[in-house]
């Protein structure tokens, strides 16, 4: 939510978000929720890149495919690359957010020259406040019934399985789940 704040207002917008992962899904969501014209979503992964269909992607495509002209970019992979991909993609007056290099990664090489003539807007998000987490909570329960929310997390298993988690094939779902004390809603 914090960085869909960032990105201003997405309603008639294109929008590209690089990254398929929990938060990418999300906010191809929020983004279709909130009246994005478009919403293009990128990733290297092509499980992923199907998931993103069911949650408000309009076009897929691989991470290293350039994609159409968009309005507003948010780089949620972490990948220097995406992140050059999503610049690269924006219209005059784009806004790019940078939410997902939380860790070290290759310099991004902008052309101070382009951001001035194509009159661009960079911005990083690197954490959020409560008010956005009651945003994300809020959207959740909004729209169960509208997004398959659940497909995105293995059902949980009890803290004494964890190693389950870590050798089973999950891969194909974003987020695994551990509860404590044997309880398992």
């Amino acid at each position: 939510m914090a960085a869909l704040e960032a990105a201003g207002s997405l309603a008639g917008a294109r929008v590209l978000i690089c990254g398929a992962g929990m938060l990418g899904l999300t906010a191809a969501a929020v983004a279709t929720d909130r009246g994005a014209d478009s919403v293009v979503v990128t990733d290297v992964d092509p499980a992923r890149r199907a998931l993103a269909t069911g949650f408000g992607a309009t076009d897929t495509l691989h991470a290293a495919d350039v994609p159409h002209t968009v309005d507003v970019a948010v780089e949620l992979s972490g990948a220097s690359s995406a992140a050059a991909t999503a610049l690269a993609a924006l219209d005059v007056g784009g806004r790019l957010v940078l939410a997902g290099a939380v860790a070290p990664v290759a310099p991004l090489a902008v052309d101070p020259e382009q951001v001035v003539r194509r009159w661009l807007t960079i911005t990083g998000v690197h954490n959020y406040e409560p008010r956005h987490l009651r945003q994300a909570i809020d959207h959740l329960a909004a729209t169960r019934d509208r997004w398959p929310w659940e497909s995105l997390v293995v059902p949980a298993v009890e803290l004494g399985r964890v190693g389950e988690l870590l050798t089973a094939d999950n891969h194909r779902v974003p987020r695994q789940a551990v509860t404590p004390h044997g309880v398992v809603r």
